[in-house]
């Protein structure tokens, strides 16, 4: 019978999604046929699986980290933002349209005997499940609805982890409030404590330990130092500065942040190319200091780009493409960058039409059936023949609306087109392509008065998800390996 961990978090963004990769790599190199598994996600970080079915990034990273191909049962249902009250809900793999969340959180949802099934089949398949959960488990409120913490935990009698940032403050109240409202009987499953985020020396918390330990009556498994660990977030944009000022001698990548921004690890790749001095930007007047602007994806294009024009920050990218700055539009950056977008049928949650910041000559008309597959083309610009390699997940349909650019790649303007310096790609991933990011960048270089670079070689999420696993395990305390291995193996 297959036996189960399920990560619970104190709050929102406590680090389970992390902590949850890092138990699957460990449990893999164990040598355990491990999978993840986290019932309902809210996110606008997506992928796309080898059969062309969009899941959550967050379990994407965990498949990987288990050294398994992702499946849409390790992610049922996903559900991403449009609006304040409003997601399209994603079940297994398919769009099913926006919902309202006063009509999601009802009673009956049949969400929720889906996800059951999802986990059953996860079950049958493997030796391990990693359960991942949202937010808190004891909100008091939610508790008969929650399908995403307690319950599947209870369908797969899964011994309980529970993690907790330091870094917010207040742990003692994060871990020993959340443990007196849990429920007994799954209490008694608790295996032990995570405290995550830790900055500064160790040794100042041993008290801290021992209080937690003593109140809780189970052990701290762990205590995790803060790292750059160089991996997406479910909660989270990719970590980068916001609003650096560049310094000398460095090429400044500005990398525009919108309220909806989605798949924020296709900027990852820049951190390997030394001269690089990426930032997140929300200040409009930056826009002009920058040499290369980024324009990521999003989930709700239209909704984004009204507050792209609300905010000046329309109007000043505008400014920065006419006195020279290089603009790089991913996915719905892509959309942004043409004349028109038109969105009759409502997927995006904005206005039907909205004209866009028209430097591409391009126009997009939204529909109801979304573009999700896995791409692999060769480049045409700025040099021919580069493999690039990514997915598209996109309601969009793009064409050309007036003369002049090129295509960047093979499919003409449905996979990317570029004029003069503003260009733009459906595909995600383009950036992990070394040696077409390095001959782009060179291009960038050239204009802007920098010396042109060797082709770096981008760190790979292999890496990045070993480094982060070694990290986990360097500082898991005495006894909690066993103790862990112990639970998987009763």
């Amino acid at each position: 019978m297959a036996r189960a961990i399920s990560i619970l978090g104190t709050a929102s963004d406590v680090g389970k999604s992390l902590v949850s990769v890092g138990l699957c790599r460990l449990l893999a190199d164990a040598g355990f046929d491990v999978a993840p598994f986290k019932a309902q996600n809210m996110a606008n970080q997506a992928g796309v699986t080898s059969d062309g079915l969009e899941m959550p990034r967050a379990q994407i990273l965990q498949a990987l980290a288990c050294r398994k191909t992702p499946h849409v049962d390790m992610g049922p249902v996903l559900l991403k933002p449009v609006s304040h009250t409003g997601a399209q809900v994603i079940a297994l793999g398919k769009a099913r349209g926006v919902q309202e969340a006063v009509d999601y959180f009802r009673e009956e949802n049949p969400l929720r005997e889906l996800a059951a099934q999802a986990l059953a089949r996860l079950l049958g398949r493997h030796r391990v499940i990693v359960l991942e959960g949202a937010g808190s488990p004891v909100e008091l409120n939610l508790m008969g609805r929650d399908f995403v913490n307690l319950l599947p935990a209870r369908q797969a009698n899964a011994a309980l982890v529970l993690v907790a940032d330091i870094d917010k403050g207040g742990v003692f109240a994060q871990v020993l409030g959340t443990l007196d409202l849990l429920p007994e009987s799954d209490r008694a499953r608790l295996l032990g404590i995570v405290i995550n985020r830790f900055r500064g020396d160790a040794r100042l918390f041993d008290d801290g330990i021992r209080i937690l330990e003593e109140r809780s009556g189970a052990p701290v498994l762990a205590l995790l130092p803060y790292v750059e660990h160089g991996l997406d977030e479910e909660d989270r944009p990719f970590r980068m500065p916001i609003n650096r000022r560049g310094t000398g001698g460095k090429l400044r990548v500005g990398a525009v942040l919108y309220p909806r921004v989605s798949n924020t690890e296709d900027l990852a790749p820049l951190l390997a190319e030394p001269d690089v001095e990426p930032t997140w930007l929300t200040e409009p007047a930056l826009a002009l200091a920058q040499d290369l602007l980024i324009l990521p994806g999003t989930k709700s294009t239209l909704g984004d780009l009204v507050h792209l024009t609300a905010s000046g920050m329309a109007e000043e990218i505008r400014a920065a493409a006419t006195s020279g700055t290089w603009i790089l539009g991913l996915c719905g950056g892509y959309q942004m960058l043409g004349a028109t977008l038109q969105d009759d049928k409502g997927s995006e949650g904005g206005p039907a039409r909205f004209a866009g910041l028209d430097l591409l000559p391009i126009a997009t008309v939204f529909e109801s059936e979304k573009i999700v597959q896995e791409s692999h083309v060769a480049s045409l610009w700025p040099a021919t023949g580069h493999l690039l390699e990514g997915y598209e997940i996109h309601h969009g349909r793009t064409s050309l609306c007036a003369s002049g650019g090129e295509a960047l790649a093979q499919g003409g303007v449905a996979a990317g087109w570029r004029h003069e310096r503003a260009l733009g790609t459906y595909l995600h991933g383009i950036l992990s392509s070394d040696a077409w990011r390095s001959a782009f960048l060179n291009e960038v270089r050239r204009t802007r008065g920098f010396p042109a670079q060797a082709v770096q070689t981008n760190d790979p999420i292999e890496q990045r998800i070993q480094r982060w696993a070694e990290h986990c395990k360097q500082h898991l305390r005495e006894g909690a390996w066993e103790r862990i291995v112990g639970a998987v193996r009763a």
